[in-house]
């Protein structure tokens, strides 16, 4: 069996409203899961090469492919919305194995394979040598990985990673410092009711959002202010849930909208954005917003998005640099990496 890797260019979502299919079909489908029907499984691989995905996908008609080449897989959630952020992560990946004749390989896990711990087939793959784990953040899929026997490495990590220091790579951002900065500005001129956007309940949310929040929760209490707490946005049972839609709805239930968001990722933020417009507040003139981790679609959002820029590339090398040294060392110390981040002040604040 061999695998063959397209440019990502789509998500599951829009190949599977092509072709009129629900997600998991095209989930299923995608990884040669059983249940599909051969018709079904040849016209979401026909859809996804047509549209620029890029997945792994099994090739029992060509099983000489790839058998020879080594290479790393690049598990993340089915899922993932913010591809964007991690095809350049991915772009970092390549950098590093390209230069050590691995390859990069891409399967993916829905929110049931997540909560049933199944993997998909390429994970016993032989060329298969080790694990970068992006989005899955749940402490039993992190362990679960780690029981296949192969290296991992996690780009963030579970809320409670603790148990993880000694047994896995970790490569990640820092999270609070620019945020503790923002606060301190803001408050500085005159700006006193805070909110949080973003994701820090559900099972499979990563560490980052979490010290984000506390970050801002924390520099607020140095100027003994307390987070707006009725308008935070802090829990989603899908993140595909968070959208403008659904936060239009929420907003509408306030009495009051606070003086700014801070949002756990740019993607959350751009939503907070189009709900408070659509209401008919200006930003920032009525209502500042924040994001992080400065996707390209930041600088082009109206207004342009402030947000704090994390060194996306950079994780990806590291990561790779992890995973190889794991490979080839497998007794050394692991690694927990954290790159420093860094401010990008645009027009959707008032500093």
């Amino acid at each position: 069996m061999s695998y063959e890797v397209f440019n990502m260019k789509c998500t599951i979502i829009d190949i599977a409203h092509a072709l009129n299919l629900n997600r998991n079909t095209v989930s299923k489908a995608l990884r040669n899961d059983p249940g599909v029907s051969e018709k079904t499984r040849n016209a979401v691989i026909a859809k996804a090469k047509e549209m620029d995905y890029q997945m792994v996908i099994s090739q029992n008609e060509d099983p000489g492919l790839s058998k020879s080449t080594d290479s790393v897989l690049f598990l993340t959630r089915a899922s993932m919305n913010y591809s964007g952020f991690w095809m350049t992560v991915m772009k970092g990946i390549e950098e590093v194995l390209k230069l050590n004749n691995y390859t990069l390989s891409l399967a993916m896990m829905d929110d049931e394979d997540i909560r049933t711990l199944h993997f998909p087939p390429v994970v016993h793959n032989p060329s298969v040598k080790g694990i970068i784990l992006v989005e899955l953040c749940d402490l039993s899929i992190c362990n679960a990985a780690l029981d296949l026997g192969l290296p991992c490495v996690s780009i963030d990590m579970p809320k409670d990673y603790e148990s993880l220091l000694n047994r896995m790579d970790i490569v990640t951002m820092e999270n609070k410092f620019y945020i503790h900065q923002y606060v301190d500005m803001l408050v500085s001129k005159g700006y006193r009711s805070f909110a949080f956007a973003g994701d820090i309940f559900t099972y499979n949310v990563g560490r980052g959002f979490k010290e984000r929040y506390d970050a801002l929760v924390e520099e607020l209490a140095v100027h003994q202010l307390l987070l707006n707490e009725k308008a935070s946005i802090l829990r989603s049972t899908d993140k595909e849930l968070m959208n403008s839609s659904t936060i239009i709805s929420f907003l509408k239930e306030l009495d009051e909208l606070p003086e700014v968001y801070f949002c756990g990722n740019d993607w959350t933020a751009m939503q907070v954005m189009n709900a408070v417009q659509f209401l008919g507040y200006r930003v920032p003139e009525d209502i500042s917003i924040i994001g992080f981790d400065n996707v390209i679609e930041s600088s082009t959002s109206l207004p342009a998005l402030t947000t704090v820029n994390t060194p996306k590339e950079d994780l990806g090398r590291a990561a790779a640099r992890c995973i190889l040294n794991r490979i080839k060392a497998p007794d050394t110390p692991h690694v927990f990496f954290q790159y420093m981040t860094n401010a990008v002040i645009r027009n959707s604040t008032n500093f």
